[in-house]
């Protein structure tokens, strides 16, 4: 009856007095219970335990971008509702120091290695050309075979040699909102899953000469949309790159549609014949205010429509066994791929962008 009274608001003759042992009896009790009053206080004291200190966050690129955001309510694209902000990994963390492909992973790139060699730009011999490096034997034979018997002979007798290009520009855009700490084996989280993904996603493109940039992103309401820049177009994939990935951690929430508005206007800047904007998620959008349910999927919708009528081509890669339930709606039906199977999708990334560029 005593442990049950502590919970009821009982009136006591001592609840006002200051109780000078109350230090030690809390010490001594192996749990403490808080319950709501009815009183009203002065003042409140509020902790945001979702950000970290800036001692221990990335490294702040910029002042932040302002963006818009679609209100599927009113009906309208409310201007600069957004603010983005660009973050790269910090050089106090030890993963962010330059690191080697880890040795489990090694195995894998090199076959992924040698088949993305295979779509690098090669040359071919164009024959009967008007002008050119060397003669077209066959064209040759025939002209003089033609001026003998009488004939007007071509003048298209010499070979060219052309060099085929790879005109292409691709963005990874990962989350690493905290739904990415989920552990899907005893021995990997998805976001030890999304590392990898990302690792062998840089050393298969590294084959190819394909320009790509690596990058992720999560959010903590609109005003905290974080967007790390893992790889730029300009850097190579190095240790360095490798170290920024190795050194990315869950967190947060996913506000999906400013991630790819943003990663839409950095891949603006390509000047590519193909842009592709790869997108790797394990749910969907979502944070803290409105932009659960509806909200986040209908500007989610409006930023892929957007970005396609700029150039660029969405595809989203989902380990979300439910993905098929909303991804039609956000991509189209041939604009996604759900893998049921989360260990998979290391080395099945790679194989949707060769698809994509085929």
């Amino acid at each position: 009856l005593l442990s049950v009274a502590e919970f009821l608001k009982v009136k006591r003759s001592t609840d006002d007095d200051p109780d000078d042992n109350a230090a030690d009896a809390a010490a001594n009790l192996e749990q403490l219970a808080l319950s709501r009053d009815e009183e009203r206080v002065a003042s409140k004291v509020r902790f945001d335990l979702d950000l970290p200190s800036a001692a221990e966050d990335d490294v702040v690129l910029g002042d932040g971008i302002p963006l818009p955001e679609w209100d599927y309510r009113k009906g309208l694209l409310r201007e600069d509702h957004v603010r983005l902000q660009e973050l790269a990994a910090s050089p106090r963390d030890p993963r962010a120091a330059p690191v080697p492909l880890p040795q489990h992973l090694r195995r894998t790139a090199r076959h992924l290695h040698r088949q993305f060699a295979a779509l690098q730009p090669g040359r071919r011999w164009l024959k009967g050309q008007v002008d050119g490096s060397e003669l077209d034997l066959d064209a040759v034979v025939r002209a003089a075979t033609d001026r003998a018997i009488g004939h007007h002979p071509s003048d298209q007798l010499y070979l060219s040699l052309e060099k085929r290009e790879r005109d292409l520009a691709c963005l990874a855009l990962a989350d690493l909102s905290l739904s990415t700490d989920a552990w899907i084996s005893s021995e990997a989280r998805v976001i030890d899953v999304i590392r990898d993904s990302l690792l062998l996603f840089g050393e298969a493109l590294s084959a190819t000469g394909d320009r790509f940039a690596l990058c992720g992103f999560s959010s903590v309401k609109r005003s905290n949309v974080r967007f790390h820049r893992l790889k730029d177009f300009s850097q190579r994939f190095d240790d360095a790159a490798r170290g920024r990935i190795m050194a990315i951690k869950p967190g947060y929430y996913t506000r999906l549609g400013a991630a790819i508005r943003h990663a839409t206007s950095v891949l603006e800047k390509q000047t590519a014949a193909r842009r592709i904007l790869l997108i790797l998620s394990d749910g969907k959008p979502n944070d803290l205010d409105l932009y659960d349910g509806r909200y986040g999927i209908e500007d989610t919708r409006v930023a892929v429509i957007e970005a396609r009528s700029r150039g660029i081509v969405p595809f989203c890669v989902t380990i979300d066994r439910e993905g098929a339930s909303y991804l039609p709606h956000l991509f189209g039906p041939g604009g996604y791929a759900v893998i049921r199977e989360p260990d998979e999708l290391p080395a099945r990334l790679p194989m949707f962008y060769a698809q994509l560029t085929r």
